[in-house]
């Protein structure tokens, strides 16, 4: 295994807990939003972490359990997720572009009460064909600000091609714009194989046509 293949993991591990503060590091009456952005050439991922202080966790509670049975529904969550997400803009190059959920994850009050209950919220938005070259992603978050915290990071690019530069945040963290570069891709190894066999082939059929020309042409002199 290559020395760059075994690190990229190691990259992408370190910047995902840089978003995740260690326990008791957001105050009790913080809600703790974290986001983490994970770009690819036709796609933009995002992973959402939101985690109430132990002060807050019945309201939060509340803003989703609205039927006040003491559980959050599936209907309930999905709703929830789709109210937080219509606080999120996402754009690429300047152009805003839509933000689908994917996924979610719900823990129990008990945990939230103490502190420790995380939600987790998948998403995902399509991009435009992006060529090679430098290119621009912008997120801003304003969800519940009156109570929250926010950090936003963006994970080591899986995609060879794709290289973050430095990333910008505001002084609260709610937005970070981020440049990228896409590498052109490189010829693949079936297709640098492929090529000198092309050349090759048309070689010996240039060949082949003029010694058939030349065979042909001595024997009419021939029968002159």
């Amino acid at each position: 295994m290559s020395l760059r293949r075994l690190s990229r993991p190691l990259v992408v591990l370190c910047a995902w807990l840089a978003t995740v503060p260690p326990a008791g590091a957001h105050r009790l009456d913080e809600y703790l939003q974290a986001t983490r952005l994970s770009i690819d050439i036709r796609h933009v991922d995002l992973e959402i972490d939101l985690t109430a202080g132990a002060a807050l966790a019945s309201n939060v509670f509340a803003w989703i359990d609205t039927n006040r049975d003491g559980e959050i529904s599936c209907a309930e969550g999905e709703a929830y997720a789709q109210q937080m997400l219509r606080s999120v803009v996402l754009k690429v190059d300047g152009w805003p572009v839509p933000v689908r959920l994917t996924g979610t994850s719900f823990p129990q009050f008990r945990d939230m009460s103490l502190g420790v209950g995380t939600i987790r919220l998948w998403a995902t938005a399509k991009v435009p064909s992006a060529g090679a070259g430098r290119h621009q992603v912008s997120f801003l978050n304003t969800h519940r600000p009156e109570s929250s915290v926010y950090l936003v990071n963006a994970l080591f690019p899986e995609n060879p091609r794709i290289q973050l530069g430095d990333p910008r945040r505001d002084r609260a963290q709610l937005g970070l714009t981020l440049d990228y570069t896409i590498i052109a891709d490189a010829p693949s190894r079936l297709d640098r194989t492929f090529a000198p066999l092309a050349g090759l082939v048309m070689i010996g059929w240039l060949l082949w046509r003029f010694g058939y020309a030349l065979t042909h042409a001595v024997a009419h002199r021939q029968r002159l």
